[in-house]
């Protein structure tokens, strides 16, 4: 009875939001983001068009976080990519404050977020609670520190009209690598921590705050996730 009602409450208390993703103008992806109320977020990415036939990518990544500090308690990931197939999951043990990957132990510090628990609390709370403060970061191994820097309040074209937005730019940096998940990787999880792309967040400034744009970039490439509203 118990986990029915877990799931009636999960889907009664969550919001979910659907992206396109694009590179050079072309439809590469589809990206489903749920967040529920309980503590959790979740991401699906499929690819589309000339993508899926080239490299199909199947990807889903799920996090459990502390609902009122985002702090993070458990995430996994099951990754399809052309024939690579992964998959990886991680616990807190928050009395000894360590993350168990399987047989392997992390010591990290409480609270301790990742580009999930980030990316949930970039949509809950205000720009002046973020802005400039580092929080401990972990990421597949990695640890280190990461923030939203607030850029400006800009107007954004939501596909039905233009919706005020929060401008940020995301910083992570990786400060110790001594214990790194050995070929786990996926496109997402090894390009979000390059240095060398700018990360940028355009989130609903007003109710119900969510991402209506975000963008990756280099010198070379830029990406683009836009909301299907």
């Amino acid at each position: 009875m118990k986990p029915f009602l877990f799931f009636i409450i999960s889907i009664c208390f969550s919001k979910s939001q659907e992206y396109k993703l694009s590179c050079f103008g072309i439809h590469i992806a589809d990206i489903k983001q749920s967040i529920y109320e309980v503590g959790e977020i979740k991401y699906e990415i499929q690819s589309r068009g000339i993508t899926d036939l080239i490299w199909p990518t199947n990807n889903n990544y799920y996090t459990s976080f502390d609902s009122a500090t985002f702090s993070m308690k458990s995430w996994g990931k099951n990754v399809k990519q052309g024939i690579y197939k992964s998959s990886l999951d991680a616990k807190v043990d928050p009395v000894d404050n360590v993350l168990k990957y399987g047989k392997e132990s992390i010591q990290t510090v409480e609270p301790i977020y990742t580009i999930f628990t980030m990316l949930a609390m970039v949509q809950t709370l205000p720009y002046d609670i973020l802005d400039t403060k580092w929080f401990p970061y972990e990421h597949q191994g990695k640890i280190g520190e990461a923030r939203f820097l607030w850029s400006d309040s800009s107007l954004v074209w939501a596909g039905k009209d233009s919706i005020m937005c929060d401008h940020y730019r995301m910083d992570i940096n990786i400060l110790d690598s001594t214990f790194s998940i050995k070929g786990e990787t996926d496109y997402f999880m090894k390009n979000i921590i390059d240095e060398n792309y700018i990360k940028e967040f355009w989130v609903k400034r007003k109710e119900k705050r969510k991402i209506i744009k975000a963008r990756v970039k280099n010198n070379w490439v830029t990406f683009i996730a836009r909301t299907n509203q």
